[in-house]
């Protein structure tokens, strides 16, 4: 299945701290069910049946009409699908998912199976792992775990879960504890569903940031020194058993960092990136966008960090350009966010849309609200859209027509 399923995740400056992951347990010889089916019954518009209570932390589209969204109170975390669009919802599994805090992350091929990033913060020390199901979400199993090291600076030791189809997945994690100058990152994969594990990529002197694959075969991942400033992105065409170089730190600003990267096709790829020297707490000065059209051996600038911003700054949005995401070759959008500076919930957000490879964009606005924005698409139509306040207030969105327009959802929870 094309990887056309795309989170960003817009947090301000988040870009400037490598991530940390854990150590490593072994996979499960036999995978432990970590919860059991609970029967569901219809609901009326707008309402969950059972109900459930709880914080959207993560969730996934497959069609105009089916998709997920996963919830966490104080008690724990659940799952909940609609399969009309949003307008109704129903539970699915348990009122709460056994030994998870979270679902940080969701990723969905099918009705019947999905794989998910959750956290469990109750143990000791607190994990992460990548979950499975092949029941659509009624039971999940564990596939990885990966134990908090010492110093993690985030919540959840593993991030960065990428799935293309039933079988292949790779997620970013740690091999070592943090120290100050940051936490051994590596990328891991799996051919087999997660029944087993191996290192597609291990850096030296760097960690891995965020990866992305266009299919089975063709995929990119962002790196950052550690000794010292810049960044590489690399590529591989043989499922990350091994890795060329595609961008250079020497062809970008020694205080350049990657925001993102999209690849909707193996050929098409774009980068959006910041010069850090150009931020504060409300917002970034200068940002570059950069495309390949074949797979990433060779990349035009389609905006350059010195550019004029007028490419970006258009009337009714605003904030920090969050990761890409391109759904085919010419159309894609940028996310914006707040960020957490003193004058950042003045920043409206809203979303940046091309219909040309990038080289024009077009604001659109999924809320009048002031909001940073979360999107998802199953195809180059269809999308969801989480916006959330400055104070984490959070709504759901749906578009059919590419994000040019967005029609509220009835979140399930709060």
């Amino acid at each position: 299945m094309s990887e056309v399923h795309v989170r960003v995740i817009v947090i301000a400056l988040s870009v400037l701290a490598a991530g940390c992951s854990p150590n490593i347990a072994a996979p499960t010889p036999a995978p432990t069910t970590i919860a059991t089916p609970t029967a569901t019954t219809a609901s009326s518009s707008g309402v969950t049946s059972p109900s459930v209570a709880g914080q959207v932390t993560a969730f996934d589209v497959l069609t105009e009409l089916v998709g997920w969204v996963a919830l966490r109170d104080e008690a724990g975390a659940t799952l909940a699908k609609t399969s009309d669009g949003g307008r109704s919802w129903q539970r699915v599994g348990p009122a709460r998912i056994a030994g998870v805090s979270s679902i940080d992350e969701l990723r969905f091929i099918d009705e019947r199976r999905a794989f998910a990033l959750a956290f469990n913060e109750q143990a000791t020390p607190q994990r992460g792992s990548v979950l499975g199901t092949e029941d659509g979400g009624a039971t999940w199993t564990e596939r990885l775990v990966a134990g908090a090291p010492s110093g993690l600076p985030g919540p959840n030791p593993l991030h960065g879960l990428v799935v293309v189809d039933d079988r292949h997945a790779w997620v970013v994690i740690a091999t070592v504890p943090c120290d100050p100058a940051g936490c051994a990152t590596e990328l891991r994969a799996t051919a087999d569903a997660g029944v087993s594990w191996s290192t597609s990529y291990r850096p030296t002197a760097a960690v891995v940031v965020r990866a992305a694959f266009a299919d089975v075969s063709h995929g990119w991942l962002t790196e950052s020194f550690v000794a010292r400033r810049g960044q590489d992105l690399l590529a591989t065409t043989d499922s990350g058993r091994s890795w060329q170089l595609s961008l250079a730190a020497d062809r970008l600003r020694e205080t350049e960092a990657f925001v993102g990267l999209s690849a909707p096709t193996p050929r098409d790829v774009w980068t959006v990136s910041l010069d850090t020297a150009s931020c504060t707490g409300d917002g970034c000065e200068k940002y570059a966008l950069r495309a390949s059209h074949d797979g990433g051996l060779t990349w035009t600038t389609a905006h350059a960090l010195d550019e004029d911003a007028s490419w970006r700054r258009k009337e009714g949005c605003g904030g920090f350009l969050g990761a890409p995401v391109f759904v085919d070759s010419s159309h894609g959008l940028i996310p914006m966010g707040q960020g957490a500076g003193g004058m950042s919930p003045e920043n409206p957000g809203g979303l940046l849309v091309t219909d040309d490879g990038g080289q024009t964009f077009r604001c659109v606005r999924v809320t009048p609200e002031k909001t940073s924005i979360e999107i998802r698409f199953a195809s180059a139509k269809v999308g969801w859209a989480i916006a959330f306040t400055i104070d984490n207030k959070r709504s759901g969105y749906r578009t059919v027509d590419g994000g040019a327009s967005w029609q509220q959802m009835a979140l399930p929870g709060r």
